[in-house]
């Protein structure tokens, strides 16, 4: 049996960061043309092959293939395996769909967030079987049923499938709760004609590594706790910086931690930072981080070990606002992390959102004055939207039972138009799209952060980038996606 790993393509955008498991991807100029190599796929991979499996895994969407290109080969393939979400379900359904018409025999399957939050929707003509939550076991378990050639498939955890009309969704398999289980994803596998570009990246070639799972905040726009447990796990030190060697080996100079929230595991990151230092691990790094969950210390360790940025979740300048969406955090923190961060030396990312519960035209404007006042290094700005399994989408579900699987929201329009916005907000669709493009050009279109920004340049290639990604985000502020 032969299986096909595969990132789709996509005929909306030339980049989609789809790397994260349980969603909220983003993409286009907005984000400056970020691609993000698609790791948690290759783990996917990595771990079929590990059981003997006759994989093959493929970027297609890294390598900006058509469908056309696409279907050259799939007559070869058994199986073929896709992580969605909901901003790209109808999509990669599309591109299934179009496969098994080439190859009828072609079994497919797909996990992620929208086929564990709407399975019902999930299970339509072009995918086969669907898998719900962590899938890599699950996936494991199904080929090997599905190699007998007989009905024992059909009774593996966390699956779903199609009994003639009948949907059949089996219980869910257990989280996996030693993550030091899982293999190294085998980065080999990526195409070495593709250069994934990320502007705030210092070092290249670079990549990314996951070291936990799940994220103790309750916002309510978020999929990740739902879709991860109510228990936060993590990989060992050891495990970490195992990894950290190898990914040195292949040379690789720089990396980026995509964990939800790096920073709470604070007595292992500690470990993992001395054993850096220790083992003269020459890599540079950046993390995703909670307000509140670093502190001056922990800062200065993290840049000591080769952190260079660390990435914050600040949605929103206005209290009431971050008490609407049950943040947890607050501006006076805020100021103080940021304040904190810049005076040791680390650059800093803000994620920002506008049209969010409560949100009015002035609370927006407090957001974008509230960006500048904090300064980051660099900021992103999205209008809110709300997916399945959050807590902002089963109160819209209430009173707007025609969004449905919320699929709407594709790529078409992520985070870049409203969608049902007007459920908790009084903003217009159209007001929010004006918005969010006057968000981008105050924060960016500053003399002083032009000048800040050109002194912080060490190389030619960090200039390239600097300046790619500039013109690119400057694009669609002032002519959109």
């Amino acid at each position: 049996m032969k299986i096909l790993i595969l990132n789709p393509p996509s005929a909306v955008s030339k980049n989609v960061v789809r790397d994260a498991l349980w969603g909220c991807w983003c993409k286009g100029k907005r984000i400056a043309g970020t691609s993000v190599p698609p790791i948690s796929q290759v783990l996917t991979a990595t771990l079929l092959k590990k059981e003997a499996e006759e994989v093959e895994f493929l970027d297609a969407l890294g390598l900006k293939m058509s469908l056309e290109e696409l279907k050259k080969n799939i007559l070869q393939f058994n199986l073929a395996v896709v992580q969605t979400s909901t901003m790209t379900f109808k999509e990669d359904a599309f591109t299934l769909s179009f496969l098994k018409e080439v190859n009828p025999d072609l079994i497919t399957i797909i996990y992620g967030s929208h086929p564990t939050f709407m399975p019902n929707f999930s299970l339509i003509p072009g995918i086969d079987i669907i898998i719900r939550r962590e899938h890599e076991y699950v996936l494991r378990d199904l080929v090997k049923a599905l190699k007998k050639k007989d009905n024992s498939w059909k009774k593996v955890l966390g699956i779903g499938y199609k009994e003639g009309e009948k949907i059949i969704l089996n219980d869910f398999y257990p989280f996996i709760k030693n993550l030091d289980e899982l293999p190294f994803p085998d980065r080999t596998l990526l195409s070495p004609k593709i250069e994934y570009f990320n502007p705030i990246v210092k070092r290249i070639p670079y990549t990314t590594a996951f070291t936990s799972r799940g994220c103790p905040a309750q916002c309510i726009f978020c999929t990740a706790p739902s879709f991860m447990g109510k228990e936060v796990r993590s990989r060992s030190a050891e495990n970490v910086v195992e990894e950290l060697e190898y990914i040195q080996y292949l040379g690789y100079r720089e990396i980026f931690f995509r964990d939800e929230t790096f920073t709470i595991f604070k007595e292992r990151n500690i470990k993992i930072c001395q054993e850096i230092i220790k083992r003269k691990i020459n890599l540079t790094w950046i993390c995703n981080a909670r307000i509140g969950s670093v502190d001056q210390e922990s800062l200065k360790l993290m840049k000591k070990a080769g952190c260079h940025m660390i990435r914050f979740g600040v949605e929103s300048g206005v209290q009431e606002i971050l008490n609407n969406i049950k943040k947890g955090i607050s501006i006076d923190k805020t100021k103080e992390t940021f304040k904190m961060a810049h005076n040791i030396g680390l650059s800093t990312h803000a994620h920002l959102m506008i049209g969010l519960p409560g949100d009015t035209k002035k609370t927006v404007e407090e957001t974008i004055q509230f960006a500048k006042k904090i300064s980051p290094t660099t900021a992103t700005f999205g209008i809110c939207t709300p997916y399945p399994g959050t807590e902002l989408f089963k109160l819209i579900e209430e009173k707007f039972p025609e969004i449905k699987d919320g699929s709407d929201a594709d790529l078409k329009r992520l985070h870049t138009s409203g969608f049902y916005n007007q459920a908790f907000t009084n903003i217009k669709s159209e007001d929010l799209e004006k918005l969010l493009k006057k968000a981008y050009l105050k924060f960016y279109l500053r003399p002083a952060y032009f000048w800040k920004s050109l002194k912080r340049v060490n190389s030619l290639d960090e200039l390239r980038r600097i300046l790619i990604a500039g013109t690119s985000v400057l694009d669609f502020a002032f002519r959109g996606e």
